[in-house]
């Protein structure tokens, strides 16, 4: 951490600022027209694919290690001071989601086609989340939490329960494509702007 610059700390608020503003903002809207109990994939799509975005592009403006996880610690903080109360879930998300993409940009360099795969990953999360933490939270049995999934999969797609495989393999296909093309937004978005940013020399 001492290699961060003031520079560094104060693009790692911001970013984490505007990714808690639309948790805080939009999430709050995404979650009164979908109750959390009852459907939690597609605020997850759209707010993770949101979040990835943002702390991919910050990572262009902070290319250090750590800078993506401390992103999400920021906006975790902020998510914690929610008016409508503190929420685990989300929380437990957004932590996680940070720190799948920080270590897919550990491993690999900074590239478009590791920001793509880090969005992936980290959208990828959302099923194991909702498997895992109904069962945590609200002490609800694995089969109960893979029903709700089910549940879900099915009145978001259009498709049987009984098609509880194809329903799993869809949702985790449209999260990590969501995440996927979040990353590669990123990477772009991120390029152009630290281009503009770029001082010029006189044209002569």
């Amino acid at each position: 951490m001492t290699s961060y610059t003031v520079r560094d700390w104060v693009t790692i608020g911001l970013f984490g600022a505007l990714w808690g503003a639309v948790e805080l903002t939009l999430g709050s809207v995404l979650h009164v027209i979908y109750p959390p109990l009852t459907n939690t994939f597609l605020t997850g799509v759209v707010l993770g694919g949101i979040g990835v975005a943002i702390a991919l592009t910050g990572r262009h403006f902070v290319p250090r290690r750590g800078a993506v996880v401390l992103i999400g610690v920021v906006t975790a903080l902020l998510k914690l001071l929610s008016v409508s109360g503190v929420k685990i879930g989300p929380v437990v998300a957004i932590l996680v989601e940070s720190i799948l993409m920080e270590i897919v940009l550990w491993i690999a360099h900074a590239s478009c086609w590791a920001f793509v795969v880090a969005g992936a990953l980290a959208l990828g999360w959302n099923i194991p989340h909702m498997l895992i933490m109904p069962q945590i939270l609200f002490g609800k049995s694995a089969a109960e939490a893979y029903s709700q999934v089910i549940q879900q999969g099915s009145q978001g797609l259009g498709l049987a329960p009984s098609t509880a495989l194809l329903i799993l393999t869809a949702l985790l296909a449209i999260q990590m494509g969501v995440g996927a093309i979040g990353g590669w937004g990123a990477w772009h978005l991120g390029r152009a702007v630290a281009r503009r940013l770029q001082p010029r020399g006189d044209d002569h």
